[in-house]
């Protein structure tokens, strides 16, 4: 277990390597490639939301291996969450932009994730000791952000689904069952502090 957090806490420090491939890819491979970088972004996302789910359902004894994984490399989940959305922003919207020289636009699809990415931006900034020790209780107020990061993530993905005239992505449903089994683990938990 020490090798996978090793692992993760070492591909969070490499990650601004994710930026080399705009200087190889053709236009084509750079789309597909910030699509990619989008969806593994989606599933670091989730991934951090896991352990804490888990417990406020009362079920860490059953997943207690789901957790000790994902836990303590959590912080890294997230960092690294935030350099694929960053990525997956300039493949999909800033190069080609700039390339093509285009008008800067922003339909609702692309503020819900603009939105979403200037929000983990403030997350990402502060996701180091440091920032945890200066900010003390402010900290844990602010990474709540996290909730409003899920839900605009969730309008991306869905209105990108319907505009595509697909039904339903997958990554649509899966961010939407996440927000709304988050949103009951929450509501678990308030009930059972009153209890």
């Amino acid at each position: 277990m020490k090798i996978l957090h090793k692992t993760i806490i070492w591909f969070t420090w490499s990650s601004p390597v994710l930026f080399l491939p705009f200087f190889f890819l053709t236009v084509g491979e750079r789309v597909e490639y910030g699509k990619n970088m989008g969806t593994l972004s989606l599933i670091l996302f989730i991934i951090t939301f896991i352990p804490s789910m888990i417990r406020r359902f009362g079920l860490a004894k059953e997943f207690s291996l789901l957790i000790k994984l994902t836990l303590p490399v959590r912080r890294q989940f997230g960092i690294l969450m935030f350099m694929t959305a960053f990525t997956h922003y300039l493949a999909i919207k800033v190069i080609p932009t700039l390339q093509e020289k285009r008008p800067p636009s922003l339909p609702p699809y692309q503020a819900f994730g603009l939105a979403a990415i200037i929000l983990s931006l403030a997350l990402f900034i502060t996701s180091n000791n440091w920032s945890t020790r200066k900010l003390k209780s402010n900290w844990k107020k602010l990474h709540r952000l996290t909730y409003v990061i899920g839900w605009l993530i969730f309008g991306h993905v869905l209105l990108i689904s319907l505009r595509s005239g697909e039904v339903l992505s997958i990554q649509a449903i899966s961010i939407g069952i996440v927000m709304v089994l988050e949103i009951a683990s929450l509501i678990k938990a308030r009930v059972g502090i009153k209890d």
